[in-house]
């Protein structure tokens, strides 16, 4: 609506995952150098949390542009109410594997099958099970189970859970310590720190194929940290909303005010419990 006016080509503050806008900070850099590296050398569980906003999902999808082609994928995004079945028939489904299926040994039987296979074949075998906070313990103990398909030397699986700071308050749970142990990579994901604000800003508004300085005046910056906390997913809500207001005023490159002006009125309305105010989607925001 409001791209044509800043010059950019598309949306350059969208919330969907888009491996094209993760910008590389430092923790960001650190998180997919981990995923790839642990995916392909077959490391065998990885571990990548943070807190909402911070731009997991993204990482993911960024790591598997990198990984060989030759990697098979299966992505589990919607985990919440899950049965110890569902996740297996989930995983059934997104490596298509022939059915039908009377119980439990029998989708694992199929998936050893299957993964033997893959090995010979040469083919790395990924699950990614996003949201992963939301499994309980009975189901985390799944997913360790799924972690013993293996041979002397090779890991026929590598798992990768992603989540919210709960899912480490999980693992910490004695009655999981051997899920714990067997995690091999991990990492957090941390919000941007404010020096980092300018270069997010201005990599989104890049990659959407304008130019900061047409976009945001100089001192803006702080307004956006102060909304976000370092959060990308505050950051491009707020460059969003910003932007859209300015358009309507035709207001060309944006000053620190009007951001500033656009923060309190978003902050209202979630202080007064207007719908529709807060932000969704597990993208890099």
């Amino acid at each position: 609506m409001y791209e044509s006016f800043f010059g950019l080509r598309e949306p350059a503050f969208s919330l969907a995952p888009d491996p094209r806008f993760l910008w590389p900070s430092d923790t960001h850099e650190e998180g997919l150098a981990a995923l790839v590296y642990g995916i392909t050398r077959r490391k065998g569980f990885m571990l990548i949390t943070g807190e909402v906003g911070t731009g997991k999902t993204t990482l993911l999808r960024a790591a598997l542009d990198r990984i060989p082609s030759d990697t098979e994928v299966a992505l589990v995004l919607n985990t919440a109410g899950l049965e110890p079945v569902d996740l297996l028939k989930l995983i059934a489904t997104e490596f298509a594997l022939p059915g039908p299926f009377d119980g439990k040994v029998d989708y694992v039987i199929a998936l050893n099958r299957f993964l033997m296979q893959q090995l010979d074949a040469g083919t790395n075998t990924v699950l990614l099970i996003d949201e992963a906070q939301n499994l309980g313990e009975e189901l985390l103990e799944e997913v360790r189970l799924l972690s013993n398909l293996e041979t002397d030397s090779e890991k026929l699986l590598q798992i990768v859970l992603t989540g919210q700071p709960e899912l480490r308050q999980k693992l910490a749970s004695p009655s999981l310590r051997q899920l714990r142990q067997r995690v091999a990579i991990e990492h957090h994901v941390q919000p941007l720190r404010e020096e980092e604000v300018t270069d997010y800003l201005a990599h989104r508004i890049e990659v959407a194929g304008g130019r900061l300085e047409d976009v945001f005046e100089e001192g803006c910056e702080p307004a956006f940290y102060a909304f976000s906390g370092g959060c990308p997913r505050l950051l491009s809500l707020l460059a969003d909303r910003v932007l859209l207001g300015a358009f309507a005023k035709q207001l060309r490159p944006v000053p620190a005010a009007f951001v500033e002006k656009k923060a309190k009125d978003i902050e209202a309305a979630r202080t007064i419990g207007m719908p529709g105010t807060t932000a969704g989607g597990e993208g890099h925001g």
